[in-house]
């Protein structure tokens, strides 16, 4: 491993998507050298390598929808030859009757946004889809762009496209605080030593916004959520798109010959490397119990927790901090982080270069908004 510099052009903290995709961003723009700080031995440890790696198109957020969107276009042109990044299954919003005319009206509001999707009656969704037989639901909503990413792939195409743009890589590079020098972050203070840099930019996850405000952090909040990998279901899987069953708050995917879910569970904690909650597997049961029986007694093969940030509003902080001149935040990514990286990325960089991006309204994402 290279050994810290003393100086550099951007010190990024974390190693997650926020910060990957910042590096390689700034990378794309030829406006490195830079650093890229990572707590722990290996980068993407935490949420970032333990998500669903779902890529969901269909937000109701117009802001999240818009990331995601411009996201997949760049993931789309990032695939190599032979490489596959991401995967189109396919995603599937499942609702009951009660919720039926708030699916209709989200899918008229994709349509205007030229986000083709479709509906679909139950009987039709499970015909064409048959391990929807095992679900209790009403109306489907089908959109075909949604896939599952290669998420380590993905990760480490940031890094290694950053690393030829001069970025460089430290793990096991705990950064202390902020060095700040005549009222401007001037760079971090690590246990390697000093590093004076003319940005820094806080990507660290759950750890965000902390940085320098140890008495008045930024409204971003750590919550915990499981995921649960089970044993093949009944008949198999058949490809079957992603699905939400949104009224009973679960989701599943096929992995491999089995299926993957998550309870939807939020719980606020500290930051942390989350230990896994029985009480998320009751969780789990209990919303199978009554959406999906027939899920209920497939054999457990694997679990595990991560925490997803969240702002106050759900929506990303990218751009500067509203106190701390040379300080900037890429942080409450949330459930979206991945699938919105290549765009985040962008963002942080076209605003670290000085630039005003006129695809995306800045306000809405910039961490001095009113909460």
């Amino acid at each position: 491993m290279e050994n810290l510099p003393n100086r550099t052009r951007w010190v990024i903290v974390g190693a997650g998507f926020a910060g990957a995709a910042t590096a390689w961003a700034l990378g794309r723009q030829r406006l490195g050298p830079g650093v890229v700080l990572e707590r722990e031995p290996v980068y993407g440890f935490h949420a970032s390598g333990r998500n669903a790696a779902l890529l969901r198109v269909a937000e109701s957020d117009p802001i999240i929808r818009a990331l995601v969107l411009r996201s997949l276009g760049h993931i789309r042109q990032l695939e190599r030859p032979g490489e596959v990044l991401l995967r189109p299954t396919g995603g599937l919003s499942l609702v009951d009757r009660a919720e039926a005319r708030e699916l209709e009206r989200q899918h008229d509001e994709f349509r205007r946004d030229n986000l083709q999707t479709r509906l679909l009656p139950a009987a039709e969704a499970k015909s064409r889809f048959p391990l929807l037989g095992a679900v209790r639901f009403h109306v489907a909503m089908l959109c075909q762009l949604e896939g599952v990413v290669d998420i380590h792939a993905l990760l480490t195409l940031y890094l290694e496209t950053a690393r030829k743009a001069g970025f460089t890589l430290h793990t096991r590079c705990t950064v202390d605080d902020l060095l700040v020098e005549a009222g401007r972050v001037a760079g971090v203070h690590t246990g390697s030593g000093d590093i004076r840099a003319d940005a820094v930019i806080d990507a660290s996850g759950a750890w965000a916004g902390r940085l320098g405000r140890a008495s008045q952090p930024l409204p971003l909040e750590p919550l915990r959520r499981h995921l649960f990998v089970f044993g093949p279901p009944p008949g198999g899987h058949q490809d079957c798109p992603f699905v939400w069953v949104e009224d009973a708050a679960f989701y599943f995917r096929p992995e491999g010959d089995g299926l993957l879910f998550s309870p939807c569970d939020e719980t606020p904690m500290a930051p942390c490397d989350p230990a896994v909650d029985p009480a998320a597997s009751e969780l789990l049961a209990e919303k199978l119990a009554r959406s999906a029986p027939a899920f209920v007694e497939l054999p457990l093969r694997n679990s595990w927790a991560c925490l997803r940030t969240f702002a106050t509003d759900r929506r990303p902080m990218i751009g500067p901090d509203p106190e701390a001149p040379g300080l900037y935040h890429v942080s409450g990514l949330g459930g979206f982080g991945m699938g919105a990286s290549a765009a985040v990325g962008e963002l942080a960089g076209e605003i670290l270069a000085g630039r005003r991006p006129d695809w995306i309204d800045v306000g809405k994402v910039t961490p001095g908004r009113p909460f």
